[in-house]
């Protein structure tokens, strides 16, 4: 119950931000369809053990984990790009990143943070090879970004969606 009440407040969010309004119609507005999207698309739960449960605590400091990151890489891709704007030699690319059994939601939030840093930008999922690829303003080393890419999954992301 919590989780709807948490996804139908970020979608009232997103609509108001979207509107650019905080008038109470709009905010009434905004709770209803967040809270009828929230129900109608809430996940469907797959029975997991205990073990494999996450705690609400562990999930949200996953989830504050995994915002925090994405901020460092938003700020630390801003560098890059000012960088490259500025001359300095980078090798513009695509990266394949192994998408390693990830759900579509997974996916999906992925794409999302991905694309939040100046840097990166998702391009495609490539489900007959079950890649992610992502176009990067330095592809120099395309290791290093896959090794990024699945510590980020595996510390944060993982934790969040399954």
């Amino acid at each position: 119950m919590i989780g709807i009440v948490v996804r139908a407040a970020g979608l009232a969010g997103i609509y108001l931000l979207s509107l650019s309004s905080i008038e109470l119609g709009d905010v009434l507005i905004g709770a209803v369809v967040g809270l009828v999207a929230a129900i109608a698309l809430r996940p469907h739960r797959m029975h997991r053990s205990a073990a494999d449960r996450a705690t609400p605590i562990a999930w949200v400091r996953a989830f504050v984990g995994m915002i925090g990151e994405t901020l460092r890489e938003m700020i630390v891709g801003s560098w890059r790009v000012v960088r490259f704007c500025l001359g300095d030699a980078a090798s513009p690319g695509f990266v394949e990143i192994p998408r390693n059994g990830r759900s579509r939601q997974s996916v999906a939030l992925w794409g999302v943070l991905t694309g939040e840093a100046p840097d990166e930008v998702p391009i495609d999922v490539d489900e007959a090879r079950d890649v992610l690829i992502v176009h990067l303003v330095d592809a120099s080393d395309p290791d290093a970004v896959r090794a990024r890419h699945q510590r980020a999954y595996e510390r944060w992301q993982r934790r969040v969606v399954r």
